[in-house]
């Protein structure tokens, strides 16, 4: 089903007077906008069902085993036993005692769950990553043009080689940032280990206690940070290889992360702008990715096009 309407970027009206230099949009102007395109009924259809059938493999995945469940548990059941990573013949269960409240972190681990868990996950990215793409690409083409194709979206299926594309960029964006997030958590766990070790009890909280709690805290909001701005640093591919599915990966991976060269930090400032919105997704398990999806991608995809015009020295088109 194709839908033709006048190119919704005719509705950027942040031209610059006469004999002026080149303005980039506001923020606010760029998500006015976004909001007024993610209406148009292509990328409305295309992101109903990227969510509804995101939430269905969600489902699945808890179901089948894809999620790791973790215990909150009383001190006393533990009295004996140290914070630590403890083997067994069919896994190991790591445990983080915290004295000063009277309970333990429990979170037990199975070779086989781990195992579950990584093919389940694995096989749900790589049958939705060419579903996201090809959602994208349809909300390039309204951008552009103002018409799109929902049963385009297939097309990523089709064809083994944008497939295959589409799997590699949503496993270095998703799998692989959020591993590398984790790492970066590692010293925040650290001195949280090191201040509820020296802190059994709230009459051994001293200074030293109050900087190892601070300076967790700290590292913790630190490593988010840097998570967060690694995968806006990254996630210009996916926005570059849906506009182009032509792109060889190497092209996409350049030619993505060459597109905000000069704007890394004002494209990061903008993808936080949106972090209630991300965190209210989070909690609702995606659903209310309906509105966030469209909002926050061509949000995105919009900065990214104005920071290339920008650099161009040309202006955006007037209406």
């Amino acid at each position: 089903m194709t839908n033709q309407t006048p190119p919704p970027n005719q509705n950027m009206n942040w031209a610059t007077p006469p004999n002026q230099p080149p303005r980039f949009p506001h923020r606010r102007e760029i998500k006015f906008v976004a909001k007024r395109i993610m209406m148009h009924p292509v990328c409305m259809r295309v992101t109903l069902l990227l969510v509804c059938i995101s939430v269905a493999f969600y489902g699945i995945r808890y179901l089948a085993g894809g999620t790791l469940s973790y215990g909150v548990m009383n001190l006393a059941d533990y009295s004996s036993t140290q914070s630590g990573i403890f083997f067994n013949d069919q896994g190991f269960s790591i445990l983080f005692r915290m004295d000063l409240t009277q309970t333990v972190l429990a979170i037990p681990l199975t070779y086989r769950q781990i195992a579950v868990f990584v093919f389940i996950n694995l096989l749900c990215l790589a049958l939705l990553a060419p579903l996201r793409l090809g959602a994208m690409e349809q909300y390039w083409n309204v951008i552009r043009t103002g018409q799109g194709n929902v049963q385009a979206v297939g097309q990523w299926y089709r064809q083994s080689g944008r497939m295959g594309k589409a799997i590699v960029v949503e496993f270095v964006i998703t799998v692989l940032v959020r591993a590398i997030g984790v790492v970066a958590t590692l010293p925040s766990l650290y001195l949280y280990y090191l201040f509820y070790t020296t802190t059994p009890s709230l009459d051994a909280y001293t200074s030293a206690s109050s900087m190892l709690q601070m300076g967790a805290g700290a590292l913790a909001i630190v490593a988010a940070l840097f998570t967060f701005w690694l995968h806006s640093v990254l996630l210009p591919v996916r926005y570059c290889l849906c506009a182009h599915p032509e792109y060889s990966l190497g092209q996409a991976f350049r030619r993505g992360m060459a597109s905000t060269k000069g704007f890394r930090g004002a494209f990061f400032g903008f993808r936080l702008s949106y972090f209630l919105w991300f965190a209210v997704s989070q909690f609702t398990y995606g659903v209310l990715d309906l509105y966030v999806l469209p909002y926050t991608s061509i949000g995105g995809m919009i900065f990214i096009s104005e920071a290339a015009r920008f650099k161009q020295g040309q202006k955006p088109q007037e209406p």
